[in-house]
C-alpha cells in the first residue's frame, strides 16, 4: 500500500521515509540536547519508534521502526483500517455533478469509525504491554527495557501477544502502529487540504482545517458520527497495481483491494511523498505522482498536521499510562520508554523539605523514585524505608538512603538513619536559599534536574522578596520548587512577626512568588488544613517532583482539599487537570482568575465520551463553579474520567497572560439528590445545572 513513505527510494517508488522523518520531527530532542524533558525520545529509543533510513535508492535497507510496522511484509501489510483508507465521500448533489455517489456519508463515516477503533486498539495494546516495564513497586525490570544490544523487532500483535518481545518494544510498537494511522489520516484525507472549484471525483473539496480532529482522541470510546465534518473524505484504495485517477477494479493478487471506479481515489487525495526535514519538519519537493500535492501548501499542511497530532497522541498515551498504572508507576514507565539507559537514568532524586507548618525543621532526602508515601514520611520527620523487595540492583536498590547531604549538622533519627539538617534561622522564615545551595552542592551526584524543593509553610508575606529571588535562581538551575501554604496560626502569639505593608504591595509580591514557583515547573497550592498534606504531595508527584519526572504539558491530578495556582498566556498550551467523579461522589470544580482582568476559556471534557460537557469564558474578576457527575454510560466502570482545560481567551479590555486558581471538592451523591428533592438547589446549579460565572 502507498501512504506516507517508509522506505527511502525516491526515483522508482517515490518515497523518502516520510513516516520516519515526521516522527523524528515530532519527537527528537532538540539539537545538542541529549537528555529528554519527558516529551522527546532520546536517540536509541527514538530509533525504535521512528526507524532508521537505509541509503537512498535502496529498498530493504535500514529499519521501519514501530511507526512503519503496519507497512511491513509480515506476511502482508496491515489493511485499510491501519491507514484510514476507503472512507471516501463526495456530496455530488450539492456540487451539481448530476450523478449519485456510490457511498453515503453514513457509510464513509462507518469506515472512518473502523479506522479510529483500530488505532484505539493499537494504542491500548501499547498501554497494556507497558505493564511489563516495571514491577509493582515501580522498579524497572531490566530485561524488559534493555535495547543496547539489539533493536526491537515488530510483528503482528496477534502473533506475539507481548509474550516474546521486550516490554519497552511492545509498548512502543502499539503506540507506533497507532501513530502510523494518525499520520496517514492527514496524507490520505482532505482535512488540511486546499482545493478550488469546480469540484468532482478528481478534485473533491478541501476542508483546510488547522486543528486536530476531536474524534481522533485515542483515549476515547465514543461513536464518532456527530464529530465528522460532512465533506470529510479519505481516498478509496484499489491496490498498488490499480491506484490511479481512473479508480480501476482491485487486483486479485492484492488482498483487500477494492473496485474504486466512480469513487474518490487514494491517488486523487494522497499527499504521501515529499521531503520532510526531520529536525524542523519543513517540507520540499512534494510528489511525484500525487496530484493533490500539486496545490501549493497541501503537502506542507498535511505534514505539519501529522507532526502536531503525533505530539498530541504522545501526550494522550502518557496520560493513559498514568491513569492505568497510577502516577508513580506511570511516571517511571514513561521514563523507561523515552530514555536510552533507564536502569541508570530513571533512578536517583534529591529533595529539600522545608517547613514551618507541621514543625520548624528542614532536611534533605534522597530517594530512588518519587513516591508520595515516602515524601510524607520525610515531612513527618523520619527517613522513608523503600525496600528491599525483589530484583534489587545497585541502580534500583530500594533500601532507604535516609536523609543526607553535606549540610551543617548531623544526627541519627529514631531509625538510625543519618539526618543532616539545613540551617533554619527562625527569624528569616523558610530558607529557600540554603536549600538551593545544598542541592547545587551535590550536583555531580544528583543533577539539578533531578532535584526539588518542597516548602510547607503557614507564613504568607514575610521576606517574600528574598524567597522570590532564590526560587527564581532555582528555576534557572533546573531545580523544581513546590510551595504548599497551610492556614496561618489562629492566635497572635503563634504568628511570626509581620511587616506593615499595604495590601496592593503584598498582593503583588504574592503574585511574583507564585509566578517564580510556576516558572520552575512546580506547584503553588493553598491547603485547607493539615489533613490535606497527603493530597498536596499526591499533586506534587503527579505534576512531577523534579524536571525529570513529568513533562509540563501532561494533565496533572486535581485532588480535593487544595486550591492550585497556575498561569496561561496566549502562546502557551492550555493548562490541564485530571479528576474523577464516582458513583458515590460528584466533583465540584471552581476556577477564578488571580491576575486582574485576566480572560480565561474553561472547558471540561468527559474523556471516554470525548465530549465537552461544560465550556465558558471568564472575564473581569470572573469565577466559575460547576459540577461533574457520573453518567449512565459510566455506570459499568463506577467512575467517570474528566479533564479540565484552562486557556487564554480573547476579550476587549482584558489581558491574556496571568495567574488563575482552580480547586475541586467532592459532594456525596445521596446528599446531592436529597437536597434536590427538597428543592434545596445549590448555587452551582441555579441556571438549569449551569455554572455561576461572569462572562466576557
Amino acid at each position: 500500500m502507498e501512504r506516507f513513505g517508509t522506505i527511502n527510494e525516491p526515483e522508482v517508488v517515490g518515497q523518502h521515509c516520510e513516516h520516519e522523518r515526521i516522527t523524528r520531527a515530532a519527537f527528537a530532542c532538540p539539537p545538542g540536547i541529549k537528555v529528554s524533558d519527558g516529551r522527546c525520545f532520546e536517540e536509541l529509543s527514538l530509533h525504535q519508534l521512528a526507524g532508521r533510513s537505509g541509503p537512498e535508492g535502496h529498498v530493504g535497507w535500514g529499519t521501519n521502526g514501530a511507526v512503519g510496522a503496519p507497512d511491513m511484509l509480515d506476511p502482508i501489510p496491515e489493511g485499510p483500517e491501519a491507514h484510514c483508507d476507503n472512507a471516501d465521500f463526495l456530496d455530488a448533489e450539492a456540487h451539481g455533478l448530476g450523478i449519485a455517489y456510490p457511498r453515503t456519508r453514513e457509510e464513509a463515516t462507518a469506515q472512518l469509525q473502523t479506522c479510529t477503533n483500530h488505532m484505539r486498539l493499537r494504542f491500548l495494546e501499547g498501554v497494556d504491554a507497558a505493564d511489563k516495564i516495571v514491577d509493582q513497586n515501580a522498579r524497572i525490570v531490566t530485561p524488559e527495557v534493555d535495547i543496547s544490544g539489539s533493536d526491537c523487532r515488530f510483528s503482528f500483535p496477534e502473533l506475539q501477544m507481548h509474550w516474546f518481545s521486550r516490554g519497552k518494544c511492545s509498548a512502543i510498537e502499539g503506540f507506533g502502529r497507532a501513530l502510523h494511522g494518525i499520520q496517514d489520516f492527514y496524507a490520505h484525507s482532505n482535512w488540511a487540504d486546499e482545493a478550488k472549484p469546480p469540484y468532482g471525483l478528481t478534485n473533491p473539496p478541501g476542508l483546510k482545517l488547522d486543528g486536530s480532529p476531536v474524534f481522533l482522541d485515542l483515549r476515547a470510546e465514543n461513536n464518532i458520527t456527530d464529530q465528522v465534518p460532512h465533506d470529510l473524505s479519505t481516498g478509496c484504495f484499489g491496490g498498488i497495481m490499480t491506484d490511479g485517477p481512473e479508480g480501476k477494479a482491485g487486483h486479485p493478487l492484492e488482498p483487500g483491494s477494492l473496485d474504486c471506479r466512480g469513487r474518490v481515489t487514494h491517488h486523487t487525495l494522497n499527499k504521501d511523498n515529499g521531503i520532510v526535514d526531520w529536525v524542523t519538519g519543513k517540507t520540499t519537493k512534494p510528489g511525484p505522482n500525487t496530484p493533490r500535492s500539486d496545490v501549493p501548501g497541501n503537502f506542507e499542511r498535511a505534514v505539519s498536521a501529522a507532526i502536531k497530532d503525533s505530539r498530541r497522541q504522545w501526550r494522550y498515551f502518557r496520560e493513559q499510562i498514568r491513569r492505568t498504572y497510577g502516577k508513580e508507576r506511570g511516571n517511571i514507565i514513561i521514563c523507561a520508554l523515552i530514555r536510552d539507559d533507564p536502569t541508570q537514568d530513571c533512578y536517583g532524586r534529591r529533595v529539600a523539605i522545608l517547613q514551618d507548618a507541621l514543625r520548624n525543621t528542614s532536611r534533605i532526602a534522597e530517594m530512588q523514585i518519587p513516591i508520595q508515601a515516602w515524601l510524607l514520611q520525610e515531612i513527618e520527620g523520619s527517613a522513608h524505608d523503600e525496600g528491599p523487595g525483589e530484583g534489587v540492583t545497585p541502580q534500583n536498590s530500594t533500601k532507604s538512603m535516609g536523609s543526607s547531604g553535606q549540610l551543617e549538622e548531623e544526627e541519627a533519627d529514631d531509625k538510625g538513619h543519618l539526618v543532616e539538617h539545613l540551617h533554619h534561622p527562625t527569624h528569616d522564615g523558610l530558607d529557600v536559599g540554603g536549600a538551593f545551595k545544598a542541592l547545587r552542592h551535590n550536583a555531580t551526584t544528583f543533577p539539578t534536574n533531578k532535584t526539588a524543593i518542597i516548602a510547607l509553610t503557614k507564613t504568607r508575606n514575610l521576606h517574600l522578596d528574598e524567597q522570590i529571588a532564590h526560587v527564581w535562581h532555582a528555576g534557572d538551575e533546573g531545580i523544581r520548587v513546590h510551595f504548599g501554604l497551610l492556614p496561618p496560626p489562629r492566635y497572635p502569639s503563634e504568628a511570626p512577626e509581620t511587616i506593615d505593608e499595604d495590601a496592593a504591595t503584598i498582593k503583588a509580591k504574592e503574585q511574583d512568588l507564585i509566578t517564580s514557583v510556576l516558572r520552575t515547573g512546580g506547584t503553588y497550592s493553598i491547603l485547607q488544613n493539615e489533613e490535606a498534606v497527603p493530597s498536596f504531595l499526591d499533586h506534587v508527584v503527579s505534576r512531577g517532583l523534579t524536571q525529570y519526572d513529568n513533562a509540563r504539558d501532561t494533565a496533572t491530578l486535581l485532588p480535593a482539599g487544595l486550591s492550585i495556582s497556575d498561569y496561561v498566556t496566549p502562546e502557551s498550551e492550555p493548562r490541564r487537570f485530571s479528576f474523577d467523579a464516582s458513583e458515590l461522589d460528584n466533583a465540584i470544580i471552581s476556577v477564578h482568575s488571580i491576575t486582574h482582568k485576566l480572560s480565561l476559556h474553561v472547558a471540561m471534557r468527559h474523556v471516554r465520551r470525548n465530549e465537552v460537557v461544560k465550556e465558558l469564558d471568564i472575564g473581569l474578576n470572573g469565577n466559575a463553579t460547576f459540577r461533574a457527575k457520573l453518567g449512565i454510560g459510566d455506570i459499568p466502570r463506577t467512575d467517570a474520567w474528566f479533564e479540565l482545560e484552562v486557556s487564554h481567551a480573547e476579550g476587549s479590555g482584558f489581558v491574556g497572560s496571568g495567574l488563575f486558581e482552580v480547586s475541586i471538592e467532592t459532594e456525596n451523591v445521596e446528599s446531592y439528590h436529597s437536597s434536590k428533592a427538597k428543592g434545596e438547589v445549590p448555587a452551582v446549579e441555579k441556571e438549569a445545572d449551569g455554572p455561576v460565572h461572569n462572562e466576557l
